[in-house]
């Protein structure tokens, strides 16, 4: 069984809950097929259990910006992402991260933990799935291997795989409280954590849509108040202001070539 050299460079682990066996079982699979060591990394039911990320939970900012509250399911998953990135800190190792409900293509993936030794360490955070969300720019600043690096403007809104090392996790942690948004929004927000936001192409990880979600949403409640929706629209703006200046800040950082456009 073919396994990948410098297994000491990056540690993979999959973030699944621990009563997610049938997740398990399908993912372990996939990467034991690969000849891919990892370690899963047991994540938090927010609906049933504590942990110290739930105390930075501004549930008052989450309804006054965003007009409704974050789901336990919701806040579960962001106190799964932000353990493993103290362990990813405390240990000063570089790790590829996957959600339980992933597929991949293993050549790709076995591709990616080749070159990760050669990476330049001001690449501190890399989405391993397709940037689909609208209105964005991609922008190549490398290559690496077979893959092109690609610097988003803006983010893909999900976590499912990507790459980090300790200093992303260490920023992550520094600007994490308080927690009043999704985890992978969070993540999207550069401007405020200073993880720039960078991808690969060709992406290699994508959902399994044969599992369904189980983070779980708050059901909306109707109309929301006017006062709420002009604190929103606020918020949005002032996001997408912050997002602008230090987008015009990392192009005269990043020597790049625009790739695509997606409306």
């Amino acid at each position: 069984m073919a396994t990948f050299p410098d297994a000491s460079e990056a540690k993979v682990v999959v973030l699944t809950l621990r009563q997610a066996t049938d997740r398990q079982a399908r993912i372990k699979k996939l990467l034991d097929d690969a000849g891919i060591e990892f370690e899963f990394a047991w994540g938090v039911d927010g609906r049933k259990e504590q942990d110290p990320l739930l105390n930075m939970y501004d549930r008052r900012k989450r309804v006054r910006l965003k007009g409704s509250p974050l789901s336990q399911g919701q806040l579960g998953c962001f106190a799964g992402h932000a353990n493993i990135w103290r362990s990813c800190a405390k240990e000063d190792r570089k790790y590829v991260i996957l959600e339980d409900d992933v597929v991949f293509n293993p050549a790709s993936l076995l591709s990616f933990l080749q070159i990760v030794p050669s990476l330049p360490p001001h690449f501190e955070c890399l989405r391993l799935f397709k940037n689909k969300t609208r209105n964005h720019k991609e922008y190549e600043v490398a290559e690496a291997g077979p893959f092109k690096i690609l610097r988003y403007t803006k983010g893909p809104m999900s976590s499912m795989g990507y790459y980090l090392t300790p200093e992303a996790a260490r920023k992550f942690l520094a600007s994490v409280k308080p927690v009043f948004l999704p985890v992978d929004i969070y993540m999207d927000r550069y401007w405020v954590n200073d993880v720039v936001c960078l991808g690969l192409s060709p992406d290699f990880v994508s959902h399994d849509y044969h599992f369904e979600s189980m983070i779980g949403y708050e059901p909306k409640s109707g109309r929301r108040p006017l006062y709420i929706r002009l604190n929103r629209e606020l918020f949005t703006l002032s996001e997408r202001l912050r997002r602008f200046f230090y987008n015009l800040g990392l192009s005269r950082q990043f020597r790049s070539t625009k790739v695509s456009h997606y409306e």
